[in-house]
């Protein structure tokens, strides 16, 4: 009896043993039948593939005031709306602003000067927070999904505002906000054929300095500027790449799916985005034909001063040799 006993405890030991030694190598487990473990991983989802697979999700659109708010991922987002006075509403134009500091952050920060540009010329604008920002719901605890929900936020805007309206949708973004509306331009020109209607409404995007560079070094070159050096969040990507293909998720990779006519504004003198980064943009998305639209404002810094003014307006011509 006390043998059978202490073969039950050994046996115990080696199973016990042999799993922790198979989770410590970080491989699949099998299940007692022996089928294959498959790991969760929960930002799959937000591969390139995936979201055009995906489709925007649509919320209610709820307006007080200048503000707005609507749901992604499960997350209450807000924003800043602008609308036009009078009758002749012309299009809708979603802006995504550049990186900015939480601690003193409000709402319109980055885009509260476009949008209402636009609003006074017919526009109605809708400027998300994003989550973990203004009165959104907190982001997620990991910085790269924090980023990597972005774009989502951005096309289940576009859908919510698609249940609202027939006239035309025109993209907007500024700095990283020009990196998010590049993702969705490409994710919109790969909608699976039943979703395509998601995307019809959409007609242009305007990037004002985008960052254009591959992920994840698009976030690696700021990370000079953190308080650590970037110790840290070179830690964060470091384990993403163990779990993650980089390349499902980084904007060179997927050009080739944009279907509608872009326009890129680059300052010479911009110190947050080089212009040979906007240079190489156009270039690559002229070489795989797609119409494209690029100016350089000699003297210009990344938001555009001294030339803001020219630069708005031609977004507005841009916008309206489409509008129909």
């Amino acid at each position: 009896m006390r043998s059978k006993i202490s073969l039950v405890i050994f046996f115990v030991f080696v199973v016990v043993g042999l799993w922790w030694g198979i989770a410590g190598r970080g491989e699949d487990l099998l299940t007692p039948k022996g089928e294959e473990v498959i790991k969760e991983k929960p930002y799959e989802k937000y591969s390139f593939e995936n979201l055009a697979k995906r489709g925007g999700v649509v919320s209610k659109i709820e307006v007080v005031g200048n503000k707005f708010y609507f749901k992604s991922e499960g997350r209450r987002i807000s924003g800043e709306t602008n609308r036009p006075v009078g009758s002749d509403h012309v299009g809708v134009v979603v802006m995504a602003r550049g990186y900015v500091e939480k601690e003193g952050y409000r709402t319109g920060i980055g885009t509260h000067n476009a949008a209402k540009y636009f609003s006074e010329r017919g526009y109605t604008t809708y400027a998300p927070d994003f989550s973990g920002y203004g009165e959104s719901d907190p982001e997620d605890e990991s910085a790269l999904g924090a980023r990597l929900v972005k774009p989502v936020e951005i096309l289940d805007m576009i859908a919510s505002v698609q249940a609202t309206t027939k006239l035309p949708i025109f993209l907007w973004g500024h700095s990283n906000g020009g990196q998010i509306m590049i993702s969705v331009a490409e994710i919109l020109g790969k909608r699976e054929p039943s979703l395509q209607g998601q995307s019809s409404q959409v007609k242009a995007v305007t990037l004002w300095a985008p960052v254009s560079k591959p992920f994840p070094y698009n976030i690696l070159y700021y990370t000079d500027d953190a308080s650590d050096s970037g110790k840290w969040l070179r830690g964060q990507i470091s384990e993403f790449e163990k779990e993650y293909d980089v390349f499902n998720y980084s904007i060179d990779r997927y050009l080739d799916w944009i279907n509608i006519p872009i326009q890129i504004h680059q300052g010479s003198l911009d110190e947050a985005v080089p212009k040979v980064w906007s240079d190489n943009l156009s270039k690559a998305l002229k070489g795989k034909e797609k119409t494209v639209n690029y100016f350089v404002y000699p003297g210009a810094d990344h938001n555009m001063k001294p030339n803001w003014d020219s630069v708005v307006m031609r977004d507005l011509e841009f916008f309206a040799s489409l509008n129909h």
